[in-house]
């Protein structure tokens, strides 16, 4: 605390209070007053800002609710939520008092633009001349353009026409500094665009922005400034003949009336010859369209023209476009609290609802806000809750009843201005029922981007069609390009837009048409989904359609889905209780499953298991349950992925369906050699194996050898896994099935490597890795960039091998894909043990062994635990030591699960370590006995581990 503040009690404020506030001033009166009175106490200026901050929200009471130092900090952290550190107390002084603070932290124009959200006041207020002589000199500049803009005199414009400045502008930072920049240019070169249209759909600001900018920068124009409202979109009035602008225009530039002429034409050559050598600043706001505004542009190359409308102008060659969205989430949130005049520890849940549902929209924001700021603050919850509750409502696929599309609208209304009120314009003003009808489809529609496609397949009508009226659309300002180099391009109409289309085909007794469009939509994908099934056949899908379209179809086809993957997820809820539903439902969870989003996959077959039920499909369910269980096993959930694949092939028996018989033995197959049940592994895929060959499906034939493969290598049976592998491989080198190719070389890749072949290993996985990629298969991917790991590790090439193990872990986490992640870290594991450093490689072995626990990974159990036990045997030099007890414990429980599977790799692995730690502490007796015995199981294997083995055997003298 300064002297100053010692010298002032809470009494001496309270009094100072009182005084000021009997004069009837109302809170946001008394606070400029109050922080001028301390100042002059010889507070600084952040400090009397907070006092006067608790002193203000406590007029008309005795008691002094002092904005503490703890208060501040709290309400700070809560405008920076997403930040890591959290500020205390006594930074809060710190900066307070910067910069007489020696080590504290820097006070920045970031810091100032907290502080004075929550004071209520913008933050060059909380600058004075100490604080600049130790600013930054950019800080400084900033400092001056804001108190510029805070003092510039509004002169020089018609003050009927001029709109009052915005006194509570917030943000709009990247839109300033763009007009500044256009504004600087121009000043420069005068070859530079003097023609800028600020465009947006209703409500986003566009007066406001040009406003605030003509305050900015019109001084930098020494002829002065012009303000005219074209009324392009005014309620309640027509829009402004420009043969009226140009009157009013020559006369503000003292034109004398009699020299005016009467027409049009020779008005706007008047006008552009008495703008020749003029420097004006001139703003042309709400015009209607390019026609509206054209004859009034002076084509002077030293005055600057600012025209905002809701339309994009395009016919106005040269003009220079400034797209305006709406704002981002933290400046609506800004407004709001300014706007209603919230306290610090408002409720930003609340708030946070309330300019989510108005699309951070600042018309709708002020209009709400000023419904708070009469009413209270408890109307912030209030309103928060009803949104919450109409948006779920009015997202539900059963909207019967009330309109929670107009109740919502209803909110953002006060006296004769309303959201709805500037929506109906623009509609109206389309004349064109096409474009009408399209605005109230729009309404319906289920998705947050659209295509020509997609609308085209909604309306009904052709693409290029759909073309056409949607860039109408678009220039009329209804829809707003997405940002980016998509193609093609998409659009987004502003949620409280498409409220407004959707009431408005309500009104028109039209409740049909967002079942129809849905319905569209779904037919649409389902032909899109069904192209794909060439590329991958989409086995699991259970499509009763063959695919038929070329590989380059496919792969257009697929890469739709990706794009339109949030559309069709939203679509597909809303759809019709049909075939055709739970089709599309599951050929798109096969394709996410295949891309990574399990969790999108999962909601999908549940979605089309629900169909199946409600129309008593038995096959249909057959289909869904494999799916399901895929994402189970997926998942390391193997006993719930057991019980619904068993309870798929119980379907296809009763069925006599063969096709369902043979997916689902090849699925049980797959978790059984995971969980170490190699023997009823073998089994299930010998018995799909048949089956395939008795019906011809060479699809699952080429399935069943890949799992008998699997299971052959994980029992160290590596001849016979790779005689499956390769035939495995030929069959999906014939079928063109790269999904299989990709998965058949992994799996010979796995074979060769463990059979220790490493750089046979190399090749089959980097083709493995092309095919994923190609197909965006993204766990097929990281098996790969791990199994490339391996191979660089072996060889000796720790540095690569630590690149593609962190690429796979980071594959494995982003898609929840335990297994790849569990494998990825025993690697690196590996790697941190080479190079030493023990205690990292404790922590890798460690976070593997929870998660093959977790997910019932008995193989990585068992090279886990081994792993932990080769950490610790660096320190076991004798018998009685903590390291020698840890690193026996863990080879021993090694040992133990590898003989109960059958894992005979693993049993010699285990045996070994226990021989090398036997020997480490002298017992060659004992290190003798199970060398050997280990020796002769890798022998028995033919793993080349046997040759290394004798080699450090003659090392070790054991």
């Amino acid at each position: 605390m300064t002297r100053a503040e010692r010298r002032i009690t809470k009494a001496d404020r309270r009094r100072l209070r009182d005084r000021l506030a009997a004069t009837g001033l109302s809170d946001a009166q008394l606070l400029p007053l109050l922080v001028g009175e301390l100042r002059q106490q010889g507070l600084r200026p952040r400090a009397a800002w907070r006092y006067a901050a608790g002193l203000a929200r406590t007029c008309g009471r005795r008691e002094i609710a002092a904005l503490t130092l703890e208060d501040v900090a709290e309400a700070f952290n809560g405008h920076r939520a997403g930040r890591r550190r959290t500020v205390q107390g006594n930074q809060i002084s710190h900066y307070e008092r910067w910069p007489a603070v020696r080590n504290g932290p820097r006070l920045t124009v970031e810091v100032l633009e907290v502080l004075a959200a929550i004071y209520g006041t913008t933050w060059e207020e909380l600058v004075d001349t100490e604080d600049l002589a130790h600013l930054a000199a950019a800080d400084v500049e900033r400092f001056r353009d804001a108190v510029t803009r805070r003092t510039t005199l509004r002169a020089d414009a018609p003050i009927a026409d001029l709109p009052p400045r915005e006194p509570n502008f917030i943000g709009r930072r990247e839109a300033v500094r763009e007009i500044e920049r256009r504004v600087t240019a121009h000043r420069h070169d005068r070859s530079a665009p003097s023609v800028h249209v600020i465009h947006g759909h209703p409500g986003v600001g566009k007066t406001t922005l040009a406003r605030f900018a003509e305050a900015l920068f019109a001084p930098r124009y020494p002829d002065g400034r012009i303000w005219v409202d074209l009324h392009g979109y005014t309620p309640g009035q027509e829009p402004r003949k420009p043969a009226d602008v140009l009157e009013q225009l020559l006369l503000e530039i003292g034109v004398p009336r009699e020299t005016i002429p009467a027409d049009l034409v020779r008005r706007s050559d008047k006008w552009r010859n008495a703008m020749r050598t003029k420097q004006m600043y001139l703003t042309f706001d709400n015009a209607a369209d390019s026609d509206h505004v054209r004859d009034l542009l002076p084509l002077s190359a030293g005055s600057l023209v600012v025209v905002t409308s809701r339309t994009h102008l395009t016919k106005l060659a040269g003009a220079d476009p400034l797209p305006l969205d709406a704002m981002n989430s933290v400046e609506a949130e800004q407004l709001l609290v300014r706007l209603a005049g919230l306290p610090p520890g408002y409720d930003r849940d609340a708030a946070q609802q309330i300019v989510r549902t108005a699309g951070n929209l600042p018309l709708a924001i002020k209009l709400i806000a000023g419904h708070i700021a009469y009413h209270g603050e408890s109307m912030l919850a209030a309103f928060a809750a009803d949104f919450a509750e109409l948006t779920e409502r009015n997202t539900s696929s059963d909207r019967a009843g009330d309109s929670p599309a107009r109740h919502i609208l209803d909110r953002f209304s006060a006296e004769d201005e309303s959201v709805r009120a500037a929506f109906e314009l623009s509609y109206r003003r389309l004349r064109d029922p096409d474009l009408q009808r399209l605005v109230r489809l729009l309404g319906s529609f289920p998705g947050s981007e659209i295509t020509a496609e997609i609308l085209g397949a909604m309306a009904a009508i052709s693409v290029d069609e759909a073309k056409s009226l949607i860039n109408r659309l678009s220039e009329a300002g209804l829809l707003d390009v997405v940002p980016g180099s998509n193609h093609p391009s998409r659009y987004r109409m502003h949620d409280l837009n498409r409220l407004c289309a959707q009431l408005r085909a309500e009104h028109e007794n039209q409740p049909e048409d967002r079942r129809v469009a849905v319905e569209r939509i779904i037919a649409h994908s389902l032909t899109v989904a069904r192209q794909a099934a060439t590329l991958r056949p989409f086995d699991s899908a259970g499509s009763p359609y063959p695919a038929t379209s070329s590989l380059d179809a496919a792969t257009h086809a697929r890469e739709w889905l990706s794009r339109e993957r949030e559309l069709l997820l939203d679509c597909l809820p809303l759809a019709g209780i049909t075939s055709d539903t739970a089709d599309l439902a599951r050929l798109l969870a096969c394709h996410l499953c295949s891309v990574g989003h399990w969790s999108d996959a999962d909601r999908l077959y549940d979605r089309a298991l629900s169909i199946a039920d409600q129309l008593t499909d038995p096959v249909g369910r057959a289909w869904a349950l494999l799916g399901r269980g895929r994402i189970q096993r997926l998942r390391g959930n193997h006993e719930r992925a057991e019980a619904t694949f068993a309870a798929a092939h119980r379907i296809g028996v009763e069925l006599s369906d063969r096709r369902i018989q043979v997916e689902s033995l090849c699925e049980r197959g797959q978790s059984e050699w995971i969980t170490g049940d190699y023997e009823l592994a073998r089994e299930h895929f010998q018995e799909a194996l048949a089956i395939s060959r008795e019906i011809g499906h060479r699809q699952t034939e080429c399935d069943a050898l890949e799992g008998l493969s699997q299971a052959e290598r994980m029992a160290s049976r590596y001849r016979r896994a790779e005689e499956y592998s390769l035939e495995a491989l030929a069959i999906a080198s014939e079928l063109a099935d790269l999904e299989r190719l990709g998965t058949a070389q992994w799996g010979y890749a796995e074979v060769v490597r463990l059979w220790g072949q490493f750089d046979v290993a190399r090749q089959p996985y980097l083709m493995a890795q092309r095919i994923a990629r190609s197909i965006e298969h993204r766990k097929m991917e990281g098996d790969a960039l791990r199994g490339l790991g391996h191979v660089e590790r072996m060889v000796g090439n720790a540095d690569v091998a630590a690149k593609r193990y962190g690429a796979a872990l980071e594959i494995g986490r982003r898609i929840g894909d335990q297994y790849s992640a569990e494998w990825s870290l025993w690697g690196l594991g590996n790697l941190a043990r080479g190079r030493g450093d023990h205690e990292e490689a404790r922590d890798c072995f460690r976070e593997a062994y929870v998660i093959a626990k977790l997910i019932d990974d008995p193989l990585g159990r068992i090279d886990t635990l081994r792993g932990l036990g080769h950490t610790y045997r660096q320190g076991a030099d004798r018998a009685g030591t903590e390291d020698y007890r840890l690193a026996r414990l863990n080879y021993e429980e090694s040992l133990q699960v590898a003989e109960r599977i059958g894992d005979q790799l693993g049993k010699a692995d285990g045996l070994r370590a226990l021989g090398k730690l036997a020997c480490r502490i002298g017992d060659r007796a004992a290190a003798r006995e199970l060398l050997d015995q280990a020796y002769a199981l890798y022998a028995e294997i033919e793993s080349p581990r046997a040759e290394l083995l004798r080699s450090e055997r003659a090392e070790l003298g054991c």
